[in-house]
């Protein structure tokens, strides 16, 4: 089997191109494609085959193993739609979006009437995950080859891999994931903004988070990732106060209300979001006018 699958992956942005050079790295000669092809000059290996089209993956004598590497949403609609009138049966999908699982469940369907193998599967670890070993958890109607799933594992960290045998079940996880990453960057945040703004003792900022990665309860990928930035620039003076929210947390609180399960450390996380985007709340001049109303109260 292995000498006969072909890797493919669509999609060559961070995290696609970073896969594709682990692979690379072990060995693997596989195809890339990207509407951006301008990728190509960024990155050359020879065991790295840019596609100029999709309708040039070899169908004939290999199993295709495409790994979609795009954005949820209608890119990865549309290209497994392409990809379905391509590939032939048996070929295999495995789809690294953050879709919703209940898109991802539609795309399932529509794969298998075609034959081809649809496998769900949340991608964690960022960019230095995909490249250096990442943490993937897989869904699927049943479970793929194993040189399939040695793949996978061989881009994993030890015990970072694990397949779930029901479809929708590994994007699923990932919402999930990701909603919990919210809750953790928000109190991570919200410890800092006191550190920062407290004026009884004077705190570097830079070595507390090191002293946090090391050791501490909370030592955490997150805490290094603030640890590296405080250590650039104390005040983050690159930033804006504007966060953006990618999805997952909303879909994870409309599930949590659908099965009724109280998650209100991530709702709040995500709503802190939403109110970072507006430059005035309007629900603040909503307060401030009631207060001047009852009371009098000038904030003007």
């Amino acid at each position: 089997m292995e000498d006969i699958m072909q890797i493919t992956i669509v999609g060559l942005g961070k995290m696609g191109l970073s896969l594709a050079k682990q692979l690379n790295r072990q060995g693997k000669s596989i195809q890339g494609y990207d509407l951006n092809m301008t990728i190509a000059t960024d990155y050359s290996d020879e065991r790295l085959r840019y596609l100029k089209d999709l309708t040039e993956i070899e169908t004939r004598h290999t199993k295709n193993v495409i790994f979609l590497v795009l954005p949820a949403g209608e890119p990865t609609k549309q290209t497994l739609q392409q990809l379905s009138g391509i590939l032939k049966k048996d070929d295999i999908i495995i789809d690294f979006s953050n879709s919703f699982y209940k898109e991802s469940l539609i795309n399932h369907a529509e794969m298998e009437e075609c034959g081809i193998h649809y496998y769900d599967c949340g991608l964690s670890g960022g960019v230095s995950g995909a490249l250096n070993g990442a943490c993937m958890m897989m869904g699927g109607p049943k479970e793929p080859n194993g040189a399939v799933l040695a793949l996978l594992e061989s881009l994993c960290v030890a015990d970072g891999f694990n397949y779930y045998p029901q479809p929708g079940s590994g994007h699923y996880l990932k919402m999930v994931h990701n909603g919990i990453e919210y809750g953790m960057m928000q109190a991570i945040a919200e410890g800092f903004e006191l550190l920062n703004d407290q004026s009884k003792f004077d705190f570097d900022l830079s070595k507390v988070a090191t002293n946090w990665s090391n050791g501490s309860i909370i030592e955490s990928a997150l805490m290094t990732n603030i640890e590296e930035e405080l250590t650039k620039d104390q005040q983050l003076t690159q930033y804006t106060n504007k966060v953006h929210a990618s999805g997952e947390a909303k879909w994870m609180v409309g599930e949590a209300l659908e099965e009724e399960v109280p998650v209100p450390v991530i709702s709040l996380s995500l709503m802190k979001r939403n109110a970072s985007l507006s430059d005035v709340a309007f629900s603040n001049q909503v307060l401030s006018a009631m207060r001047f109303n009852f009371g009098g109260h000038k904030e003007y």
